[in-house]
């Protein structure tokens, strides 16, 4: 008997078997039943197991200054008063230490009185010499003596008058300034003793001068070069110096603008040049970031949020400075870019793997 009678013969079988039939339709049944069943539960697993949503942390707030390298001391040297001639004792662009000699001026007037009174001086000694001991007129001459050498050393103070550096640094010399003489303009810069140490010198707004403070540190761009050097902030005025103009249709109080000072030290005076223009970033709130309010976590004991790092969950505990519905500011462990979870759930734990199917926003 071939496979194929054999089968013909079992559905004969089967047709006049009536009791198999039911048996065989309510095997069907659980069957279909059964994997009916495991299809739903699975469905009901995938769509109870929410999506991880995720939250970039924006860039922190940046502010720009513009300003221009200048020598950190700087203090022009006046001519003589009386208009005389000063003694030149600097070259031009020369190097000199705190205390050196730049000029001398001499008195004539004070020396004319010196030569009298050495001549004054010089009589009453002679005179003195032709008295015998015990001459009453002595006394006399002797007082007299005294009281000329004590307008001799007042008169040798004026006569000559040296002018010195009063920081270290480089003498540049006015123009119009030669060696050894000056024009007769007394109230004229004869030199300029700047120091060879520069700094940056800029301007910020009154819209930024609340979120800045003194030794914050930026980064320098040399706008001529185009490198960039790390400065620090050492001096921020608190007078303004000048109104700044802004676009006319933005109302009276946004077109002017009151500017302050602001000076920055470098961390290195290499490729630094006096006088060549530049701009420095400063971040600001590096220690405030702005999360969504939901992916905040309060289990009572601890305030946290979840971020993601490669792949795994990693908790990062926070202090809430504000909140809102939306968004909250928060201060902790937190860096511009971090990827925050959103939907944080019950059982999520620190280092647990997320889902490859999270959605980023």
């Amino acid at each position: 008997m071939t496979f194929k009678n054999k089968i013909e013969n079992g559905f004969a079988k089967l047709k006049s078997n009536k009791k198999m039939q039911i048996y065989l339709g309510v095997a069907a049944v659980v069957v279909i039943v059964a994997i009916g069943g495991i299809i739903i539960v699975n469905n009901t697993k995938h769509d109870s197991t929410p999506v991880v949503q995720t939250y970039t942390i924006p860039e922190n707030e940046k502010i720009f200054i513009n300003g221009i390298i200048v020598p950190k001391q700087s203090k022009d040297i006046p001519a003589p008063a009386n208009g005389s001639n000063p003694d030149i004792r600097v070259t031009n662009a020369q190097n000199v230490k705190s205390g050196d000699v730049l000029y001398i001026v001499k008195d004539e007037a004070a020396i004319q009185e010196i030569s009298s009174i050495k001549t004054q001086i010089s009589n009453l000694i002679n005179e003195k010499r032709a008295l015998q001991s015990g001459d009453p007129s002595l006394v006399s001459i002797n007082n007299q003596i005294a009281t000329l050498n004590t307008s001799l050393s007042t008169a040798n103070a004026k006569a000559y008058t040296k002018v010195k550096a009063p920081f270290d640094g480089k003498v540049y010399l006015n123009n119009n300034t030669t060696s050894g003489s000056t024009d007769s303009g007394a109230s004229a810069v004869l030199m300029t003793i700047q120091s060879t140490e520069y700094v940056m010198n800029g301007q910020i707004s009154e819209q930024d001068l609340s979120k800045i403070k003194k030794d914050m540190t930026a980064d320098v761009t040399i706008l001529a070069s185009g490198d960039t050097v790390k400065g620090r902030i050492s001096y921020i005025s608190e007078r303004p110096q000048q109104i700044s103009s802004g676009p006319a249709d933005q109302g009276d109080s946004a077109s002017s603008l009151s500017l302050y000072n602001v000076v920055m030290t470098f961390d290195t005076q290499e490729g630094i040049v006096n006088g060549y223009h530049t701009q420095a970033t400063i971040e600001v709130n590096t220690d405030k970031h702005k999360v969504p309010t939901k992916a905040i976590v309060n289990d009572g004991n601890e305030i946290y949020v979840f971020t993601e790092v490669d792949g795994y969950l990693r908790k990062v505990n926070v202090e809430i400075l504000s909140d809102s519905e939306d968004y909250s500011m928060v201060t902790g462990d937190l860096n511009e870019n971090d990827v925050v979870v959103k939907n944080p759930t019950k059982t999520m734990k620190d280092g647990d793997p997320i889902p490859s199917d999270a959605s980023k926003k």
